[in-house]
């Protein structure tokens, strides 16, 4: 069931259930937890209202949450023994109550995997009228466990390659897109967000998706955070000004799979400058003057009337080494001086904007 599960309609739903009955539980859970928030969890046959009263608690805490608390290494079969270690040491009302008031208190648990800002969990959870858990029952649980983790191993695969395909829709169409996870790590960039990368706005360090200065860079994780928890279709809009111009960036939540373990793109962020930024010209003057694509920008940003020295603190880089890129770009044109260059860039631009 398990092997399927990827492939097949409520496959998951299918697989856990039939773990549920072999181990004797009202119900089985898949859950992933990440650095700030639950990334997903599925319990079979729960009724309406559990997640959001999971969510509602923070249950993804292991200050609030028993089983949490009690997790082991990978592989490792933790049970109501472990549990009642954890609740005589400190239990937390809230989730006791939780449990209590949606019958699943007790059960048996493996964490499947811990990653760098998720770990994925399996657990087995018995209703007051199964009673507690057997070691029978537990083998089960850990006999199947790698089959389990092989899945979902798979289902990352799939998710990676849809990811992809978005992507190359987006650059068909020159959508300026970064595609962030659900983990709140860019997965994908289009081409034309990375033309309007520049240190001095937006770059993607450590597989984040980070703005230049630090009071901008926390509203604009703020604003992903909110967009991968609360699954909010609509927009949010901040702007960023930089010495090329203002830069609209949108952060806005994107239709959620039932089955999402958190590596397909849950958020897309979209950049928009005004017409003429270098960004949007570059590619054309590539094109046209056989460039490279920092050539490209120099020259566009040279039409829109910055000097040498502005063009090296918008591009990271020393005047001499704009200065050098220069010369190179006036013998791939055909010119002397920087006037004719500005003359023949514009005339580009202004033909590709007939």
């Amino acid at each position: 069931m398990f092997s399927q599960a990827p492939f097949e309609q409520a496959g998951w739903d299918t697989a856990l259930k039939g773990l549920a009955n072999a181990t004797g539980a009202s119900r089985a859970q898949l859950i992933a937890i990440g650095e700030h928030h639950t990334l997903f969890n599925w319990v079979t046959d729960a009724d309406d209202g559990y997640v959001e009263d999971f969510l509602a608690i923070e249950a993804h805490r292991a200050d609030v949450n028993y089983r949490v608390a009690a997790s082991s290494a990978p592989y490792e079969v933790v049970w109501e023994k472990h549990y009642d270690e954890v609740r005589a040491a400190a239990s937390n009302e809230a989730y006791i109550e939780h449990v209590r008031r949606w019958d699943g208190e007790h059960g048996a648990q493996m964490v499947l995997a811990n990653d760098p800002g998720a770990f994925f969990g399996l657990a087995t959870i018995n209703a007051k009228s199964d009673g507690r858990t057997t070691e029978t029952h537990r083998q089960v649980l850990s006999d199947i466990a790698p089959r389990v983790m092989a899945a979902i191993r798979l289902q990352r695969a799939i998710e990676h390659q849809g990811a992809d395909l978005l992507r190359g829709s987006l650059d068909a169409l020159r959508t300026a897109a970064v595609l962030i996870d659900g983990m709140g790590r860019v997965c994908s960039v289009t081409d034309a967000a990375d033309e309007l990368f520049a240190p001095d706005t937006l770059q993607v360090r450590a597989g984040m998706l980070r703005a230049a200065r630090p009071d901008i860079d926390r509203g604009l994780q703020m604003r992903i955070g909110l967009a991968l928890a609360s699954r909010q279709a609509m927009p949010s809009e901040m702007w960023l000004q930089s010495p090329r111009g203002p830069l609209l960036v949108e952060i806005c939540a994107l239709p959620r799979q039932e089955w999402n373990f958190g590596f397909a793109p849950s958020a897309i962020v979209t950049l928009k400058a005004p017409r003429g930024f270098a960004g949007d010209q570059g590619p054309r003057l590539c094109a046209a003057l056989e460039l490279t694509r920092a050539e490209g920008e120099i020259v566009a940003l040279l039409a829109q009337g910055h000097s040498r020295q502005e063009i090296a603190r918008i591009r990271g880089v020393s005047a001499q080494t704009v200065s050098s890129q220069l010369r190179t770009i006036f013998q791939k044109a055909g010119v002397n001086r920087e006037a004719e260059l500005v003359s023949i860039a514009r005339a580009v631009i202004e033909m590709a904007g007939r």
